[in-house]
């Protein structure tokens, strides 16, 4: 766990951000949402989207149309290779509704921890903004899961 003490960024929380996406994801493909083939099997993040948006956009409270709002309002960064220097862009998609868009942020969140992206302290110190994006972006994953019980059963454990 010495890598975690290297970030900023609240280690309890990393790891509840992680299995929270990472369970997500398993329920998804368990739950039909999966692409893929004999090779690769990968949840259909794009297909969920699709589903759940109408229902998304009627559905959330206040903590979660916050969350959403920050998310879209201040998303994440994406790191890219500039001239041979790793280097961080504001990238943010335009297509589909709002959650389809959290939705592609709150991977990005993920692909940027998972990748080594914000294990460097000295060079992001923005904290509070990272376990802000942690924090809702949970929120944001929790509030989808719901609006599909099998989803939701299949994050739970039951069989679907």
């Amino acid at each position: 766990m010495v890598y975690l003490e290297q970030t900023s960024i609240d280690r309890d929380l990393v790891l509840d951000f992680f299995l929270v996406l990472s369970r997500m994801e398993f329920a998804l493909k368990l739950a039909g949402y999966v692409t893929g083939n004999e090779k690769k099997v990968s949840p259909d993040w794009d297909k969920f989207g699709k589903d759940i948006r109408v229902s998304f956009d009627r559905a959330p409270n206040e903590t979660v149309s916050n969350a959403l709002a920050y998310y879209l309002s201040v998303p994440p960064d994406k790191q890219v290779l500039i001239d041979g220097r790793l280097d961080w862009i504001p990238a943010v998609p335009t297509d589909g509704t709002e959650i389809e868009r959290a939705l592609i942020l709150i991977r990005r969140v993920r692909n940027n921890l998972f990748h080594g992206g914000k294990y460097n302290s000295q060079a992001h110190t923005e904290t509070a903004r990272n376990q802000q994006l942690l924090e809702m972006g949970i929120c944001i994953l929790k509030q989808a899961m719901r609006i599909l019980p099998n989803v939701q059963k299949a994050y739970d454990g039951a069989s679907i």
